[in-house]
């Protein structure tokens, strides 16, 4: 899998912008993906930069349902994996 494959984009929250403070940033990658896909994507893309640790968090859709007009409807959101990285040697500028 190429970088663009592995990596989906970047997770803007406010606890994964307070972790940048300790080198640590937080991805939204493919579910296909595995640690070892995930560390050398963050490598390959950004430049001076060093993985000392991977880890990974799936999250599962969430079921949502709605009431309209007299009909039901249910359905689920998308899950997601997420990847937690650790840089042990240079930093990523997002913003």
């Amino acid at each position: 899998m190429s970088p663009r494959e592995v990596i989906l984009k970047y997770s803007l929250t406010e606890k994964a912008s307070g972790q940048a403070i300790h080198n640590k940033y937080t991805f939204v990658v493919s579910t296909k993906a595995n640690r070892t896909q995930v560390k050398n994507a963050i490598e390959q893309h950004f430049d001076h930069v060093e993985v000392g640790k991977v880890n990974i968090l799936n999250r599962k859709g969430k079921s949502k349902s709605s009431r309209m007009r007299g009909m039901r409807s249910t359905g689920r959101t998308a899950s997601t994996k997420r990847a937690i990285v650790t840089l042990t040697k240079g930093s990523i500028d997002l913003v």
